[in-house]
């Protein structure tokens, strides 16, 4: 999908928006909706590869709170997020990697979250044992909302354990500021694609309607 079919799409879904108190006009609204977000979930792929360009803070600004407006039990929003600046990602790195060189030994290696530009860090509240399922449907709102706006994302659970095991990168961990109870439980890195990786096969024999 490229950007300007996704920019279509998502001028088809404003315009069934902003016209949804028509009655008349519901039906076909609401197909060309289903039809929108069909397009947009099913296009919608892991990126490792980035452009340079940066996302404004306005962009950003309005992917984060389609994030904070998923559904969240008991309404706790049970999560922090911290968004991290370029510079700050790339102190990052250079700590986790003087503890584990390892990880700067693949090809292309810039930074610890996959060369992305943009990093978003989740964490959650440890007190609440709902709390991992809010930042899941936290995440797939900032992904989507995301690649709605032609940016491409991947959800990285490996980053944030290299940060929480490395000693080096206790200081910016304590930068986050996060809450008491609060821990990084992943990140998301973001940024406009420079790469249109096919889909991989999806199982479906674990889906059973039970009668």
């Amino acid at each position: 999908m490229t950007i300007k079919t996704t920019i279509t799409a998502i001028a088809m879904t404003t315009l069934m928006l902003t016209g949804c108190s028509q009655t008349s006009e519901q039906p076909d609204q609401a197909t060309t909706a289903d039809q929108t977000l069909t397009e947009l979930i099913m296009s919608r792929r892991s990126i490792r590869q980035y452009k340079d360009s940066t996302i404004s803070r306005e962009t950003l600004d309005a992917i984060l709170d389609c994030g904070i407006n998923a559904p969240n039990g008991k309404n706790l929003q049970s999560y922090e997020i911290r968004v991290l600046s370029p510079a700050l990602i790339d102190s990052i790195t250079q700590a986790v990697v003087s503890d584990n060189p390892k990880i700067a030994e693949r090809e292309g290696f810039k930074n610890i979250f996959v060369n992305a530009p943009c990093v978003i860090c989740i964490a959650n509240d440890t007190r609440y044992d709902m709390s991992q399922i809010d930042c899941g449907l936290l995440g797939q709102n900032i992904i989507l909302s995301a690649w709605a706006k032609g940016i491409g994302s991947c959800c990285l659970g490996s980053s944030a354990r290299w940060m929480l095991d490395s000693p080096s990168a206790k200081p910016f961990l304590d930068r986050m500021d996060f809450p008491e109870g609060y821990q990084l439980l992943y990140c998301i890195a973001l940024g406009y694609p420079d790469e249109t990786p096919q889909a991989k096969p999806r199982r479906t024999d674990m889906i059973r309607y039970i009668e």
